[in-house]
């Protein structure tokens, strides 16, 4: 089963052509809400998901299916749709648009489930993210 060793939310991301590096711009470990602000449900937020994965030997060729999940400290979870990859070598990599949008402000974590494609049963890789979603209360501005 393939083993997430990075799991990291950005805002954005570069991958040179050259050297087949990935830079990750703007992490994100907080995200401010104004107060009382209703989410939308099933909504996501325009954030990049990267999850890099070794695979051993013995799984390269075999189709997997990935999904992210927000995961609370209250046992609350919200996932994003699931996709299938297939790695011919022994590392893969992928970046995902959109971190589904929690339904409370609260502490939670991104973790990703893994499993072999047409099984049922999803493993949770126990590579994890840490996000805040909290209230921002506007200050008011100093002038002196």
């Amino acid at each position: 089963m393939p083993r997430c060793y990075l799991l990291a939310v950005s805002s954005g991301s570069s991958l040179d052509q050259h050297s087949n590096n990935v830079t990750l711009f703007n992490l994100v470990e907080q995200l401010n809400v104004p107060p009382n602000a209703t989410q939308p449900p099933g909504g996501f937020l325009p954030l990049e998901l990267h999850a890099y994965f070794a695979i051993a030997p013995s799984d390269i060729g075999t189709s997997y299916q990935v999904r992210f999940a927000m995961v609370s400290d209250a046992g609350l979870e919200s996932y994003t749709e699931a996709f299938e990859f297939k790695s011919a070598t022994p590392r893969f990599r992928t970046r995902s648009l959109g971190l589904p949008v929690p339904p409370v402000v609260g502490t939670y974590q991104l973790r990703v489930d893994v499993r072999i494609e047409g099984t049922s049963d999803w493993r949770r890789d126990p590579a994890a993210w840490p996000l805040s979603i909290v209230e921002h209360v506007q200050r008011p501005e100093v002038t002196h």
